[in-house]
Parts: C-alpha cells; structure tokens; sequence
C-alpha cells in the first residue's frame, strides 16, 4: 500500500530529496550570479514548483476528489494540509542547516521566501482551477 503511494507522489518525493540534497551540502553546488537576494529567488522558485507538483500530484487522489463537494470548507482543509507540508519542511531544511550542518546557517528569510513560493503555488493552483472548470463549462 505505502509502495502505491510512493509511485502516486514519485515526482514530488524526487524533488524533496533534490531539495535536501542542494540544502544540506557543505559548499554550493552552483555559483551564482551577482544578482541582490537570487537565494530568495532560487527559494521561492524551488518551492514553487515543489508546491505545484505537490498539488498535481494529489488532485487525482480519492481523498482529496472528495473535499470538491459543496462544502467549500473541506477543499480548504486539503489545500491547507497540502501546502502546509513543503511550508514545514522549508522551515525544517532552516533549522537542520543552523544546528547540523556547518558551515550551511539557517535564514528565517529562506524560509520565509520558501513559504512565499507555497503561497504563490497555492494561489495560482487555485486560480488556475476555477479558469479550467469556468472553461469547461461553456
């Protein structure tokens, strides 16, 4: 049973294990450019697209097809708890970095542009649904 879900979410577990890769090596994997905050940029990024696959990947689930009734309520709680986990674990990779993993130091702005990028997953997943069901409708 565990092994069907893990082929349901394969895509999001493949980029948890990149993002904990990239978040816990010693030195850069990349040089970046001098650009003001591209951390910020990568962050919100990375966790953007970890947020969308996330979302794509539950959508066909019974558990969450079931919250797309008339209560409005239940599809939020699914959204809350799906979002939820990549905005816990941005915040988890923070605090593994500062106490485990010198000479890597946790940033509460990392991990605040990690939840922006939930956020703008969450938002645009949601906008995106509504223009999708609106055209299938004409």
């Amino acid at each position: 049973m565990l092994w069907r879900k893990a082929l349901i979410y394969r895509k999001s577990i493949i980029i948890v294990c990149a993002i904990t890769y990239i978040s816990l090596l010693r030195e850069s994997v990349v040089t970046l450019p001098p650009i003001n905050s591209i951390d910020k940029y990568i962050h919100i990024l990375m966790y953007l697209i970890f947020s969308w696959m996330l979302l794509w990947e539950t959508r066909a689930t019974k558990w969450f097809q079931s919250g797309n009734s008339s209560n409005g309520w239940q599809t939020w709680k699914r959204y809350i708890i799906i979002l939820g986990f990549p905005a816990i674990y941005g915040g988890f990779i923070e605090i593994l970095q500062d106490k485990y993993f010198p000479p890597r130091t946790g940033d509460w702005q990392d991990w605040l542009a990690d939840c922006i990028g939930v956020l703008i997953a969450g938002i645009t997943w949601i906008i995106g649904q509504k223009w999708y069901a609106r055209r299938m409708d004409k």
